[in-house]
């Protein structure tokens, strides 16, 4: 008998346990049991869904690591590689590869040139400093043991591995592993998903298949030495993407990283293999266990949209998704599907309302909670800030401001200590006929006498247009009353409400939406409709330039948009 409850909705082999980097980092938001599930590669849904994919490639480092795949390892001509890219829309002529949306394209040319542009001035370093240089490895490196007795985890197999761009010494001294960041690249990572990382790299074997399967190992007498020595110094490099930095996050010695993985990897891939319980997110979409889940609402015919004519794969959605569908399908491709974001500083309101949010949160999410009322302000109001961003001048001083007039309508104040109070809490629920997880985070949700009450606080530089519809402008209000009303939280509907704080310098604009009430449902219904309809059947993406091209974070590698700028420009002189 495992130790494991295998989840219902499955079926399969729970014999070989798999582990990657991604297992050690144990966001707090991640799901315990599709944490554990995915840990067990021969484990499935039951029943399988049908193999569905999308028109256009939907990995994002896909085109970018296929490319490099040609320049490091077939020795191809990077500025000949990089025409081939553009040539068959990021296929390369490879087997079972979808064609890339023009924004991926242009994104994918631009990192493959930073990247050897990175790999290029750190083997300079080495060169410099007397180190040995290294060469790409094709190899999957695998830690992991020959199949054994079965233990209490029902596993008798357990294997590790790390994703990236691997490079070992000639000499085999030395192993590097580079992670790859859509971005900037990372500071830091967690230090479970650090050691894990080195462990690879440090005890690592050459492996190959491994798809839903153990992987089986590469004999060593038809590798080179370098492919098969376990080094005696381990390197693991960050590279972002998005603007070409590389950090080096560890150099250790093969006892470091063993010591390491010991103390802070092993723990944090334990907890990840052991997972139990459920929480509904951004997960669901992808969850084997998804059909036995009993921790997901499901509400059916909540959106009340036409499903498309061709079946797609499981999808989820969010407001945010469909307002950057609104404003441009390829932006919404760009930066919701692909999660590629310019790395230009954010505009001064914008860093504003995050600040202010952040704040926020952190107050709001004490225990015990407390009334923003009895907590003090910054000690500079013209010099402060929190997430990691600082404030100053008018930005400091309005933000305080705000941070002011939110404390005569937090919504902690005067709630009953027995009352129960989530941030930034995902409220999920899905769609069986459209197939459809949909997400929504709301700034902050707490219960008060049986109901519900759903705050979405935002910093405003305007004033609501006298007769402009709330659930329009704020679409994000609409679908959290269809939540409440479907009752994806529980507790009673009469009871709940929706409230909008629009937080101004010298004044709070406040708003109540009741989701009881059969009119503002049918609004609600209404506006979700109109901007879910025609993202639901898309499958082109195309560019829309217009107004918002000049504040567009995928605008770097969309061609249309740019041109409409430089259009709009010249008409203006």
């Amino acid at each position: 008998m495992s130790s494991w409850p295998r989840p219902a909705g499955t079926r399969g082999d729970i014999k070989l346990v798999r582990t990657n980097l991604g297992a050690a980092r144990l966001d707090p938001r991640d799901c315990p049991t599709k944490r554990g599930s995915d840990a067990r590669p021969m484990l499935n849904a039951d029943p399988e869904p049908p193999e569905l994919i999308e028109k256009f490639q939907d990995f994002t480092l896909k085109v970018f690591m296929d490319a490099l795949d040609l320049i490091e390892h077939e020795r191809k001509d990077p500025e000949w590689v990089i025409g081939e890219l553009r040539r068959t829309e990021g296929t390369f002529g490879l087997y079972r590869r979808r064609e890339a949306h023009s924004l991926l394209l242009s994104w994918s040319a631009e990192a493959v040139r930073r990247y050897l542009a990175a790999r290029a001035a750190d083997q300079h370093a080495r060169q410099a400093a007397g180190l040995p240089l290294t060469v790409p490895v094709r190899d999957t490196w695998v830690v992991g043991k020959d199949p054994g007795p079965v233990d209490a985890r029902g596993a008798d197999t357990y294997e590790m591995t790390a994703w990236g761009r691997r490079y070992a010494a000639l000499d085999g001294s030395t192993r590097e592993l580079w992670l790859l960041t859509f971005g900037a690249a990372k500071e830091d990572r967690p230090e479970g998903e650090k050691a894990a990382a080195a462990y690879v790299a440090a005890r690592g074997r050459p492996a190959g298949r491994g798809w839903r399967k153990r992987h089986t190992p590469i004999p060593f007498d038809e590798l080179p030495q370098h492919r098969t020595a376990l080094p005696e110094q381990v390197r693991v490099i960050e590279f972002g993407c998005g603007d070409g930095k590389h950090n080096e996050l560890l150099d250790w010695n093969r006892q470091e990283a063993r010591q390491h993985f010991t103390a802070e990897g092993w723990p944090a891939l334990r907890q990840a293999i052991d997972g139990t319980g459920t929480r509904p997110g951004t997960g669901c979409v992808d969850c084997k266990a998804l059909t036995g889940c009993e921790a997901l609402p499901h509400s059916p015919e909540l959106l009340r949209i036409t499903p498309p004519e061709r079946r797609r794969p499981r999808r989820s959605v969010s407001v945010t998704d469909l307002r950057a569908y609104r404003d441009c399908p390829a932006k919404h491709h760009a930066t919701r599907q692909l999660k590629l974001r310019s790395s230009n500083p954010e505009s001064p309101e914008v860093r504003r309302g995050r600040v202010v949010d952040e704040v926020l949160n952190q107050r709001h999410g004490s225990t015990p909670y407390r009334s923003c009322e009895e907590l003090p302000g910054p000690a500079d109001p013209a010099s402060w800030g929190a997430g990691g961003l600082h404030l100053s001048g008018k930005e400091a001083l309005d933000g305080a401001a705000m941070l002011e007039q939110h404390a005569f309508y937090c919504p902690l104040d005067g709630l009953a200590p027995e009352e129960e109070v989530r941030v930034q809490y995902q409220a999920v629920c899905y769609d069986p006929e459209l197939d459809l997880v949909l997400i929504a985070t709301p700034d902050l949700l707490h219960t008060r006498r049986g109901g519900w009450i759903w705050r979405e606080t935002k910093t405003a530089s305007r004033y609501l247009y006298e007769g402009e519809s709330l659930l329009k402008h704020y679409p994000q209000l609409a679908l959290g009353v269809l939540m409440l009303a479907a009752g994806v939280l529980g507790g009673a509907v009469a009871r709940s409400r929706v409230e909008l704080e629009l937080l101004h310098t010298d004044d709070v604009t406040f708003e109540e939406l009741d989701p009881s009430r059969p009119g503002t449902v049918d609004e609600s219904r209404e506006v979700i409709a109109q901007l879910a309809q025609p993202w639901i059947r898309d499958q082109d993406y195309p560019a829309d330039p217009g107004q918002h091209c000049g504040s567009c974070e995928a605008l770097e590698w969309c061609q249309p948009g740019i041109e409409h700028l430089a259009t709009t420009e010249q008409e203006h002189r």
